[in-house]
């Protein structure tokens, strides 16, 4: 981070705002007329102040922050001691200069506590306005429309430094004519479907929209059409993430490691993040662990050597999770907790968005084509302002649906043993079951005679079967059969 002289002064906050004030402080170190060096504390306090340096806390903790003309970045106490050094400097006075580079009291966390502590109210999106941060102002999206910049010193918000996009936003795009990269790829995704498109383009739009409540909350899945039990991957899911991660600040998890119960695997998350992408989650992932989180925020975040900190989940970022399978759980406890989006496998190991574009989405694009990228993802937005999350009926509902209720392995056991199962003179039910473990390689998977009759009862409702105990059978079993109509 460059660090520079503020050249407005901030003295206090108020719902937001900065009061403004000049501060002096700057004889905080001098030199006598008879050679001795004097240093004042408070004056010192007072210089830091004018440089428009405060803290935050966090619980018994806190976090030095640096406030310049309404932007707000967090700095580490080396930065603080290099704002100091290059004002000594100034002074030509190496003694002075020495005196401060020795006093390393001065930039402990134990003495700068002392700094002033403020509650700033960072700027947020509000019902129907969303709000991206661009190098040459703030661009508000409504329903109606993207509207020109707005600079910074007019816009007049606290806005965290590393919210910043690092581009300028220009809407002159010859976008009409030539269909931004991301766009097109999108479109791939959508097997060329304009519904399924309008509800890819309106979930991205609900994880830019940085506005939820405990009504509105949900995690976003992003999963492939096609299910398998040896998905290949590569199908593009995660440069959705990439993408939005192009406009809000983004914590990346790797999926197959990752743990929602571990002590720290919060600890990457703040109240700046506004997305958490957990990529490629395993198979057997537990989506209810996020519960919680989903409907109430991050309550309990755990860092290392740091007291505990808690979102609300009007602060709480979007989950974006990306799999190759299909996470199980089917209520309506799971279902008001998530949207999803499924994608056509057009992309895979066999042919990459790079063989196809012959470029590297983002790396290799020019100033024009960034252009024509924020100006689709800001409509993206737009559309979720106008219609919210569009609708769409993703593909082999029944088959996805048995797989929530069950497992991927039960669901693809019972299509190949349908015609066993269907007999008339019925199959014995520890007999199936044992026979469904040692198909699928479970053999010593613990699993109750009672569970696996639930899993052939969820197929029979699901596809329109009837269960039927043959209670006269020895042991117990059963069959299945075509309901009548």
């Amino acid at each position: 981070m460059k660090l520079t002289d503020n050249t407005q002064t901030v003295t206090g906050m108020s719902d937001g705002k900065l009061n403004q004030s000049h501060v002096d402080g700057s004889d905080f170190i001098k030199e006598t007329e008879d050679k001795k060096l004097r240093f004042s504390s408070s004056k010192f306090f007072r210089f830091i102040h004018g440089k428009g340096i405060r803290k935050i806390r966090q619980g018994a903790d806190f976090d030095l922050v640096l406030v310049q003309d309404y932007i707000v970045s967090k700095i580490s106490t080396s930065e603080v001691k290099e704002i100091v050094l290059n004002y000594v400097k100034t002074l030509e006075n190496d003694r002075l200069t020495d005196y401060i580079l020795n006093k390393t009291v001065l930039f402990s966390l134990k003495y700068l506590d002392a700094v002033e502590t403020i509650k700033p109210k960072m700027h947020r999106d509000k019902p129907g306005e969303s709000f991206f941060y661009f190098q040459n102002g703030v661009v508000k999206v409504t329903a109606k429309g993207i509207q020109p910049p707005i600079p910074y010193r007019q816009f007049k918000r606290l806005i965290w430094k590393d919210h910043i996009i690092s581009r300028t936003f220009n809407d002159e795009t010859d976008i009409e004519t030539t269909p931004p990269m991301f766009q097109d790829f999108i479109s791939k995704l959508s097997e060329g479907n304009e519904e399924r498109f309008k509800r890819i383009c309106s979930v991205m739009g609900y994880c830019l929209f940085d506005y939820k409540t405990s009504a509105t909350s949900r995690a976003v899945i992003i999963n492939d059409e096609k299910v398998s039990s040896a998905p290949e991957g590569g199908s593009g899911k995660s440069l959705i993430v990439d993408a939005l991660s192009k406009f809000r600040k983004t914590a990346l998890f790797d999926g197959k490691k990752f743990d929602a119960k571990a002590d720290f695997v919060w600890q990457k998350i703040d109240e700046s993040v506004r997305i958490v992408g957990i990529d490629d989650v395993k198979r057997g992932f537990n989506f209810e662990d996020l519960f919680s989180i989903i409907t109430s925020g991050f309550r309990n975040i755990n860092k290392k050597n740091r007291d505990e900190i808690e979102l609300s989940v009007e602060e709480s970022p979007t989950i974006v999770i990306t799999t190759n399978n299909i996470l199980k759980g089917n209520s309506g406890s799971f279902l008001r907790r998530q949207h999803q989006i499924e994608v056509f496998q057009f992309f895979s190991n066999k042919l990459t968005p790079l063989d196809y574009y012959e470029s590297t989405f983002f790396s290799d694009w020019d100033e024009n084509e960034w252009r024509r990228f924020d100006v689709f993802m800001l409509n993206c937005v737009m559309l979720f302002l106008m219609h919210g999350v569009t609708e769409y009926q993703e593909k082999n509902p029944q088959q996805k649906e048995l797989i929530r209720e069950t497992n991927q392995s039960f669901a693809e056991w019972i299509e190949d043993n349908l015609e066993l199962l269907t007999a008339f003179e019925g199959v014995g039910t520890i007999q199936t079951r044992d026979s469904f473990l040692d198909a699928t390689n479970q053999r010593f998977t613990s699993l109750s005679d009672r569970k696996f009759t639930n899993y052939v009862k969820a197929y029979c409702q699901i596809y329109g079967y009837e269960y039927v105990a043959l209670s006269n059978m020895r042991p117990r079993g059963f069959r299945i059969s075509q309901k009548s109509e």
